[in-house]
């Protein structure tokens, strides 16, 4: 192997190409079939008998032992499957053709045979000849005829739990398991003769071509009814056309109406199914990415046919049927999946095991920092900029948000001026809320190396990089990773294989590096660190708001549920939105059969999102204020019939603002006798006020404390109650009544969008909440006389500062315990702006923890019994409140990424109710 090491990096390619070529003379690939275009064709024996030199050969002047020599060494080096896959297409002197209509974008592509033209049969002649090829062999050897090799690669680059999954899938295909008995022939041709759904009626041509297109692809096939009705376990679904936007429609089958999906064993890795927590993941990497290495850069990757990409198990497709449409007169016919069908049960955890196992592999090669080597689609991607989306609607809001010809008795829309307005009687200020705060929270750790992070929503990938050299790192470890488990083309594919990586995706710029993209759903601005709705979206919004005019009293049940499931879509990063569901979730509790009414509460719901539509241009999101940090302050509040009354206790690092000092912040209220002469007792049955109801307006009451003492803007405060369902309701936000909790819920959310600080909540029984217990209940005593008696409960060396809710706020909490609507302004109190710290130098490095998720759906409540030892002193320290989050007694889960152990049931399980 002398000299060995001299070799021109070209040299070594066109020399193993020719030794790839030789032996591919010597030994052709034996193909039975198209399933049978195996392994050994593709991964050539070494050669044993001496041959002529060619001319590739000869201008390198190597013996045939020193190539021989130089392909052992590349096995060493453990890159020998990726030479032997690229190196029969690799010509340095040769460019491919570039596609008409498409930027100069240089692609290469493995395929070394020319690519057939696609077939122009049509949908009769493939049903046609479907239905003799498979009465002459039968059905196994009929889908091994269609069907083409497994998209999966060799997976021996695949260290992770899941490889024995994927190569089960590879080797088997996706297995259909059913828990009732196979469905007779009456009820076949009963569902048979149902049809498919409504929708496939206007989509007829549309479904031809699709299927045409999708049996050349050998992903579906079509036969008539009399061909399969003799096939073991055949059931028939119900199909749908799905519309969507700037895009063809989707093809879908309904197994849910036909109960396949209610009958299929979860025997897939469910675990597997991380995507519905992608976003809150991509935003706190973002956060957490150091700005000393500059902007954090977005990219996406696309997996093109996704679902497509795993075959299903032969003898379980018959299980899957669906019935095509056809002209009145015509046999009936039957499609069936060869591959994952979208609407099946198990499609989206079989094909996330795939997809996720990428995204694990992607991160963990990142995490250790070796330089993978080059990639085709890596530099086609870098020859391509990426697109930067529009921010703000073309159209204008306010024209589609038309004024409606009359209104409702004694009710004014909000008009917008830069002056004060008129609103039900009172002056209001428009365009309200803190600016955006200047400093960095100090919780955010400083990081020593550049951000590299790759997650995955389905078939979506995206990659977060900083730094040059490091993007082209991450970009390149991720195509790898996919190539790993997704095998890339290669000469023996059918013409109609296309690579696992979306070209069409690619060269529309979608895995180039940007600071802004268009991230599931929504605009992600890295640079100045926002996120807001797309402009289709935005529009989307003003449309469905202007569709419910106020004068509207009544909306069918169909509409009202896409209404609701937009708007909640939506609400996932509006500060403020999730809390305005109320009335509109108790108007569908409501509904008389398939009419849902529309009440005064749910048109002034509707009225808050046409408030906050309008508030967009003016105030983008932070992507601070969705992702919770480090607790900056503990805060503890009670409520009675007397008053409400609370205590916080601040962080270190929270910064006090003018006229406050870093110490803790006690306060209290005394309720109006009217208010108090309505609460809900023995004495009082027919009361409209509840205890819980006064506990959920000091919560509300104990979050402006903290904001007009302290800069709480995108910092995260956690408060604690004594009362399980103010708890519940603050954090979930919303709750399905239109009494007082209602009315409460709408001023939390617009304080926290007026404040921008990220609310946590938390339990902490009546004996270990001695303060907030004192302050809502002893105004007997004195605020000196209170402070002596609180004394032991506070820290030593702590002492408490007093303050006194506003006559604004005080007024928005009454009206809404009457059930009364107040303007979203006038819960405005301008906070005085914070002090300048006297600190100089660098922040206190505080010790980073495992942050709780975002989302306040997901808690974890075990019983207990109440005791006096929950209120530590200890814990309540300014040093310690940082920690506070990792001691909740109602955890709101984590964020990290679930366990990588997936796979399926071990044999035997399930083993007395699978039936076949």
């Amino acid at each position: 192997m002398e000299g060995l090491d001299n070799f021109s990096p070209t040299q070594e390619w066109e020399g193993v190409s020719a030794l790839f070529e030789e032996e591919s003379v010597k030994e052709p690939p034996k193909k039975r079939s198209r399933l049978r275009a195996g392994a050994e064709a593709f991964r050539p024996k070494s050669p044993t008998t001496t041959k002529q030199v060619t001319p590739a050969l000869e201008a390198g002047k190597r013996s045939r032992e020193e190539l021989k020599a130089a392909s052992q060494k590349m096995q060493i080096r453990k890159v020998t499957a990726k030479l032997r896959a690229e190196a029969a297409s690799f010509r340095p002197s040769q460019k491919p053709k570039e596609p008409e209509g498409l930027p100069p974008v240089s692609v290469p592509t493995p395929k070394r045979a020319p690519r057939q033209e696609p077939t122009s049969m049509e949908l009769g002649e493939y049903v046609r000849e479907d239905a003799e090829l498979l009465k002459r062999v039968g059905w196994p050897d009929f889908v091994k005829h269609l069907r083409s090799r497994s998209d999966f690669a060799s997976l021996d680059e695949v260290h992770h739990p899941a490889r024995r999954l994927l190569n089960f899938y590879k080797h088997r295909g996706a297995p259909v398991k059913l828990a009732t008995e196979p469905w007779t022939s009456d009820r076949v041709h009963a569902a048979l003769n149902r049809g498919p759904h409504k929708s496939c009626a206007e989509y007829i041509e549309f479904l031809r071509e699709e299927f045409v297109d999708m049996r050349g692809k050998m992903q579906w096939t079509v036969l008539p009814i009399s061909a399969v009705q003799h096939l073991p376990g055949l059931r028939i679904s119900p199909p749908g056309v799905v519309p969507q936007r700037d895009r063809r429609p989707r093809w879908i089958v309904d197994y849910s109406f036909s109960g396949v999906n209610a009958d299929t064993l979860a025997i897939a890795a469910v675990d597997s199914m991380q995507f519905g927590h992608a976003l809150d993941r991509i935003l706190r990497e973002i956060l957490l990415s150091d700005p000393n290495m500059g902007p954090v850069q977005m990219l996406k990757v696309d997996i093109s046919d996704g679902f497509y990409r795993v075959n299903m198990n032969i003898e379980d497709i018959p299980k899957l049927g669906v019935a095509f449409p056809t002209e009145p007169g015509q046999e009936k016919l039957v499609a069936f999946p060869l591959v994952l069908p979208m609407g099946w049960k198990n499609s989206p955890p079989i094909f996330s095991t795939a997809t996720e196992t990428v995204a694990d592999l992607a991160n963990q090669r990142l995490s250790m920092s070796t330089r993978p080597l080059p990639h085709k689609m890596d530099d086609a991607a870098e020859a391509v900029a990426s697109p930067t989306p529009p921010i703000h609607p073309a159209v204008p809001i306010q024209s589609i948000l038309r004024a409606p010809k009359r209104g409702l008795t004694s009710y004014r829309p909000q008009v917008r001026s830069h002056q004060r307005v008129h609103w039900r009687g009172k002056h209001v200020v428009p365009h309200v809320g803190t600016p955006v705060p200047e400093r960095r929270d100090p919780c955010l750790p400083r990081r020593c190396q550049p951000a590299a992070y790759v997650d995955v929503f389905v078939d979506d990938f995206v990659a977060l990089a900083q730094q040059y050299n490091n993007s082209r790192r991450v970009r390149r470890t991720l195509m790898h990773a996919i190539d790993s488990v997704l095998r890339p083309l290669d000469e023996y594919d059918d013409a109609a294989r296309r690579e696992p990586v979306s070209m069409k995706k690619l060269l529309k710029g979608d895995c180039s590096w940007g600071t802004i993209k268009n991230v599931l759903g929504w605009i992600i601005n890295t640079v100045t660190m926002t996120i807001h709705l797309p402009q289709h979206r935005a529009e989307r919004l003003a449309e469905i708001l202007s569709s419910i005019p106020i004068t509207q009293k009544r909306t069918s049940v169909k509409k009202w549920h896409k209404v609701l499931g937009e708007l909640r879509s939506m609400a996932l990063a509006l500060p403020g939105a999730r809390h305005l569901f109320s009335h509109m979730q108790h108007a569908l509790s409501n509904k008389l059969k398939t009419r849902v009414t529309l009440s005064r509460g749910v048109h002034d719901a509707l009225a808050d999102f046409r408030w906050i539509l309008n508030d967009l241009k003016r105030r983008p999101t932070r992507i601070a204020e969705l992702v919770p940090l480090l607790a900056a302050a503990e805060g503890h509040h009670d409520a009675s019939g007397k008053g409400a009354g609370g205590v916080w206790f601040p962080a270190k690092h929270l910064v006090p603002r003018e006229g406050y000092k870093s110490q803790p912040v006690l306060w209290r209220l005394k309720w109006p006798q009217h208010i108090i002469d309505q609460l809900v007792t023995m004495e009082n049955p027919s009361g409209t006020v509840s205890n819980s109801d006064l506990e959920l307006a000091g919560g509300l009451l104990h979050l402006e404390a903290i904001a007009q003492c302290f800069d709480v803007r995108e910092r995260t405060v956690l408060s604690k109650t004594d009362n399980l369902n103010t708890l519940f309701w603050q954090r979930k936000g919303s709750s399905t009544t239109e009494k007082v909790p209602a009315h409460l819920l709408r001023l939390f959310g617009m304080h926290q969008r007026f404040h921008r600080y990220v609310p946590r909540h938390d339990y902490l029984s009546g004996p270990s909440n001695p303060v907030a217990d004192a302050t809502s209940r002893d105004f007997n005593l004195s605020w000196p006389q209170l402070l002596t008696s609180l004394s032991p409960y506070i820290p030593k060396g702590a002492s408490c500062q007093i303050w006194t809710p506003s006559k604004e706020i005080v007024s928005s909490v009454i009206s809404a315990l009457q059930r009364k609507r107040s303007p979203p302004e006038s819960l405005w109190v301008e906070p005085r702006p914070p002090a300048q710290s006297g600190r100089s130098g660098k922040t206190t490095v505080l010790t980073w923890a495992s942050t709780p998720f975002s989302k306040p759906s997901r808690t974890k409540y075990q019983s207990y019994k109440s005791s006096h030892s929950e209120y530590a002193l200890e814990n309540l320290r300014p040093t310690e409140i940082p920690s506070s989050l990792d001691r909740l007694k109602i955890t709101y889960g984590t964020l990290h990424r679930r366990s990588k152990v997936w796979g399926p049931a071990t044999q035997g399980r399930n083993q007395a109710t699978i039936r076949r």
